[in-house]
């Protein structure tokens, strides 16, 4: 039992950790054009950033760090499947299942699977046409809902897995006496050993 639970906080830790950092990722990536054209490292490349044109460069960066967020996102909630299917599986047939962290588990695998099959598809489509858009247009709207939604899930998925690991760090009390009644009520002698196990407690209290 002890490793089961050694191998799903394993899991749920790399599953967490990952997460955190990709979220930190795709939010760094749009924050990076911005400070790219105002300090672009070089004066060569201040040079030509002028020539061009840094607004017509910004337009063109946000539209590679949307195009990489999409690559993000839509290879880390395949992996985060794998991750959590196999986490599913070890609770499922590890030693005494608990359905508080079944529960937990599929939780967050749902909200997986909505952010991948329902959310992102429409967030990638819309957000590859939304800065030619103008503000009014409904289908900004409809991104920054989308995004909204995407968001908030992104948030519950989190507190559910903290919440998760919380739950698997709580170890019940060992029973001393379990495998012993196990033997006990399969063997012929059970009388015999619920008459020691009685006096084993006794002493102990």
């Amino acid at each position: 039992m002890i490793q089961y639970r050694r191998l799903a906080s394993l899991l749920l830790g790399a599953w967490l950790g990952a997460g955190i950092l990709t979220d930190i990722a795709v939010t760094q990536n749009f924050q990076t054009v911005d400070r790219f054209l105002e300090t672009p490292g070089s004066a060569t490349t201040s040079t030509q950033l002028n020539k061009i044109g840094r607004a017509e460069v910004r337009v063109i960066l946000r539209r590679n760090a949307g195009e990489e967020n999409n690559w993000i996102f839509l290879n880390w909630e395949r992996v985060e499947l794998a991750l959590g299917g196999a986490l599913f599986i070890l609770l499922l047939f590890g030693s005494r299942p608990q359905k508080l962290t079944l529960a937990f588990c599929a939780a967050m695998l749902l909200i997986v699977v909505a952010q991948h099959f329902l959310l992102a598809p429409q967030i990638t489509e819309i957000g590859r046409k939304v800065d030619e858009l103008p503000p009014a247009d409904p289908e900004v709207h409809k991104f920054w809902m989308l995004h909204g939604f995407y968001s908030g899930l992104e948030i519950l998925k989190l507190v559910v897995g903290f919440a998760f690991a919380i739950r698997l760090t709580i170890r019940k009390k060992i029973d001393q006496d379990h495998f012993v009644r196990e033997y006990a009520a399969s063997g012929p002698d059970r009388g015999v050993v619920e008459m020691k196990l009685a006096g084993e407690r006794s002493r102990r209290g």
